[in-house]
């Protein structure tokens, strides 16, 4: 290869090339993630020092939107590429439980590059739909049936816990019989492998002038803390359960 081919392959043109195809698109929190890395050699032999796979959360704060790197993985020990030619490298991994559901127009996906020293690092994206961990979804559901309406899931960024910038909350609103005594509730989960903390913050609705002070100075909302087990989501538990402790909140 001429060092004309070498200065172009630096700069991108026809160097190596990176493809990461998954098994499938669509995975639920905690789920394992499993694909392979297509690494095609360019017009000249390169030497790759490694291949990275990013795990990104794409979020919206104060009107910006902004990309968030919640994991990073190293898939291989450095290697040389030849010519025109294929190496394949798979790879698995477990989907974080906190990665954030992508229903509310979250993306989620997966940044894969070649690091090459002295060269333009080719780069793959592959977006990916993460739905809710089942006990997660249960809880939703569940919320629901005793009369509420999922109207919105976005990111509180300062009133809860998480080791990320964000967490994900799930909003609703009253229309069955909390409907005269509640604004809203709100919902965040940290999961675990086969359970989920839940939290929810009940806002009431002012119906007198004790509430109405309350409201005025944002003291109406209480919380409420409870674990979600696969015993507790079975033959309408868990609906009983969350209804038992709205009620008393009012």
């Amino acid at each position: 290869m001429s060092v004309f081919g070498k200065a172009l392959a630096s700069l991108g043109v026809g160097s190596a090339k990176v493809d990461t195809r998954l098994s499938k698109s669509q995975f639920r929190q905690g789920d394992l993630v499993k694909g392979e890395v297509f690494v095609q050699g360019g017009q000249v032999r390169q030497h790759i020092d490694e291949i990275y796979l990013y795990l990104i959360i794409q979020y919206v704060k104060d009107g910006k939107q902004q990309e968030y790197v919640m994991e990073k993985f190293r898939l291989a020990e450095p290697f040389d590429i030849g010519l025109s030619e294929t190496k394949v490298i798979p790879f698995e991994f477990q989907l974080p439980f906190d990665t954030p559901v992508t229903t509310g127009g979250c993306p989620v996906y997966l940044k894969t590059g070649l690091d090459i020293k002295m060269a333009k690092d080719p780069k793959d994206v592959d977006g990916i739909e993460v739905l809710p961990h089942p006990l997660v979804e249960k809880t939703l559901q569940a919320i629901e049936n005793i009369g509420f309406q999922l109207v919105r899931v976005d990111f509180d960024f300062e009133k809860y816990y998480s080791r990320h910038p964000f967490i994900q909350e799930f909003g609703f609103e009253p229309i069955g019989p909390f409907q005269g005594f509640l604004d809203q509730l709100k919902a965040v989960f940290y999961v675990g492998d086969d359970e989920i903390d839940l939290i929810m913050e009940v806002d009431r609705k002012a119906v007198d002038l004790m509430s109405s002070l309350e409201e005025a100075l944002e003291l109406d909302a209480r919380t409420i803390r409870l674990t979600v087990t696969e015993d507790m989501a079975k033959k309408g538990k868990l609906e009983n359960e969350l209804n038992r402790l709205i009620k008393e909140q009012i």
